[in-house]
């Protein structure tokens, strides 16, 4: 007995094959061929899948975070760097504490449009660096920056960590010290905003 192609049952589910093989695979199955209507129920059920899959679409933040992932290799051009503005490194400690060891470092950076301030504070408990943070709208004042990805890198370009800012712009970070550490604020609609941290031992 000849059975029918794949092409011919694709079609075949779908309404769309040609007149003659139609009633030919018909005619067939009323016959009652136990193969041919086992494939039809498999090739109705692709069918049904294919349609709903037409239908399907990915929840917008997924999306958003597919795009951050293939910016986070974005080449310097689609990069800006920020300034430092502010440092409690350089700043002279009030009178009575002066020469006492500091255990925290507050950095702020700022470029054109976002800010950036990082709390840098030694944990007690191993030799790791932790850093919270927050990114800040400069075009808008007192607003923050969700969604965006900040990723902490080597000066060789080895990725350290990642992570992603809450809807407050809000992240933390815990990283082991190195030298010459370099951070990616990556947002969307922005260019990439890079900072250089130096050094950390």
């Amino acid at each position: 007995m000849t059975h029918f192609a794949e092409e011919v049952w694709a079609d075949y589910v779908r309404g769309i094959g040609q007149r003659e093989a139609t009633r030919k695979l018909s005619a067939h199955l009323a016959d009652g061929c136990a193969d041919c209507k086992t494939a039809e129920r498999v090739w109705s059920r692709v069918r049904t899948f294919a349609a709903r899959e037409a239908e399907y679409q990915a929840p917008a933040d997924l999306v958003r975070l597919a795009k951050l992932e293939f910016m986070v290799d974005a080449p310097e051009a689609h990069a800006t760097w920020a300034g430092l503005v502010f440092d409690t490194a350089v700043q002279p400690l009030p009178v009575g504490i002066r020469g006492g060891a500091m255990h925290a470092r507050q950095v702020i950076y700022e470029s054109e449009s976002l800010t950036v301030d990082l709390r840098f504070e030694r944990k007690v408990s191993d030799s790791a660096i932790s850093v919270v943070g927050q990114v800040l709208d400069r075009q808008e004042p007192l607003s923050w920056v969700s969604g965006a990805v900040v990723v902490l890198w080597t000066e060789k370009g080895r990725m350290v960590t990642k992570t992603e800012v809450n809807e407050c712009g809000e992240f933390q970070l815990e990283f082991e010290p190195e030298n010459q550490l370099r951070m990616s604020v990556i947002t969307m609609g922005r260019k990439t905003l890079r900072i250089a941290l130096g050094s950390f031992d």
